[in-house]
């Protein structure tokens, strides 16, 4: 088995770019054209939204921080810097700043997290408290990597390096679930369900990559015996995974090599192109069962979170932009750009509306929104 760590994501982003660096007035993009500007305030927005969220508030005082989200604040860790490089901003956004404060001050007290000064993402019973260590070991490790990759340093910085023997020390390592992570689950598909355990370790994979590229040392004594097993738990679990979980494999295996034989790798590339609509879009219904919430029929109308993370999949397992689907789902995604600068998409769990007269409602039926802009945006960032 191939060991091989490759270049990240946040690397193979910033050299990759292709697209033009005008901007089209929102509401009025072309085939060839997108608002980063507006896409770029919407995600904005929406993270200063989450922060101030009361739901996502965790600990005391100056301690205090916000739980990094899936549908919200994680997208716009991944996306955000990735926009503001293209977009030729020089400085890091306030939120970009404020994720990464909070993540480091989490990693430096990572030992008292279950106490009122920082609180565990939850802490209702055992079972939350060893998911959200589990998920929240991965996120930082995630953030931290990428963050130190974009920004171009030599070495995982000192925060790095401590979140990474964290997200080893939490590894699960014996049982079914042997290579992977405890993951927070509360019945809530695509990301916190009984399958989202094999999504988190995918991201594992990529926090993997971007501190272990081709020209950086082995800084974690014992860490590559922990990639084995993280490349073992992925393999082993890759084909009973629905097609939503297994285009996050494509992504991760940009980092591991030897996730994906070729034959593997075409056979799956097939799959997720079958499921491209005439007009170029995917809708993340057909990509999984999501079917045990309310929401018991999908939609069927293509959305930019699962148009987005299947075109940037496809575009880092080697599709080129020009290739006829990958260029007809970028003009969709081009041509779904909202006004707001937001992407759309449902949520697959319950019946959520943004334009409820309700502040809370509509705040929540964003969530959806948010992961879609942060897809969307690196699918059109190569």
């Amino acid at each position: 088995m191939s060991r091989r760590i490759l270049g990240p994501l946040a690397l193979v982003l910033v050299i990759r770019i292709f697209v033009s660096t005008g901007n089209s007035l929102a509401g009025e993009n072309t085939p060839e054209s997108w608002d980063k500007i507006s896409a770029g305030q919407y995600l904005d927005r929406r993270g200063e939204s989450w922060f101030k969220f009361s739901g996502a508030h965790r600990g005391e005082g100056a301690t205090g921080s916000s739980c990094v989200s899936c549908h919200s604040l994680l997208p716009y860790a991944l996306a955000r810097p990735i926009l503001r490089r293209i977009s030729h901003e020089s400085q890091p956004t306030e939120g970009e700043r404020k994720i990464l404060e909070q993540t480091k001050l989490r990693v430096a007290n990572w030992d008292r997290l279950d106490s009122p000064a920082f609180q565990l993402y939850y802490d209702f019973d055992d079972a939350k408290k060893k998911q959200s260590r589990g998920t929240e070991s991965v996120l930082n490790a995630l953030i931290l990597t990428l963050d130190d990759r974009i920004e171009g340093r030599a070495e995982p910085s000192e925060a790095t390096k401590k979140a990474l023997a964290i997200l080893w020390s939490t590894q699960i390592t014996d049982g079914p679930h042997k290579g992977s992570w405890e993951w927070l689950n509360f019945g809530m598909d695509p990301w916190e369900s009984n399958n989202s355990p094999f999504v988190g370790a995918c991201l594992a994979a990529i926090a993997v990559g971007a501190a272990h590229g081709e020209k950086r040392p082995d800084t974690q004594n014992g860490s590559q015996a922990r990639i084995g097993m993280l490349h073992e738990y992925l393999r082993k679990n890759f084909d009973s995974q629905n097609l939503h979980n297994r285009a996050w494999t494509l992504w991760a295996a940009s980092s591991l090599d030897g996730l994906l034989s070729p034959p593997e790798k075409d056979r799956l590339v097939a799959q997720l192109l079958a499921k491209q609509q005439s007009n170029g879009g995917w809708t993340l219904g057909s990509l999984g069962d999501f079917t045990h919430g309310e929401v018991k029929v999908p939609s069927k109308t293509p959305d930019g979170y699962a148009t987005g993370l299947v075109l940037h999949t496809l575009q880092l397992s080697g599709l080129r932009k020009e290739a006829p689907e990958i260029s007809k789902g970028l003009s969709w995604l081009r041509s779904n750009q909202g006004k707001s600068g937001a992407w759309r998409a449902n949520s697959v769990n319950k019946n959520r509306s943004p334009e409820s007269p309700n502040p809370s409602k509509a705040n929540v039926g964003k969530f959806m929104w948010d992961a879609a802009t942060g897809y969307a945006v690196l699918a059109l960032s190569h």
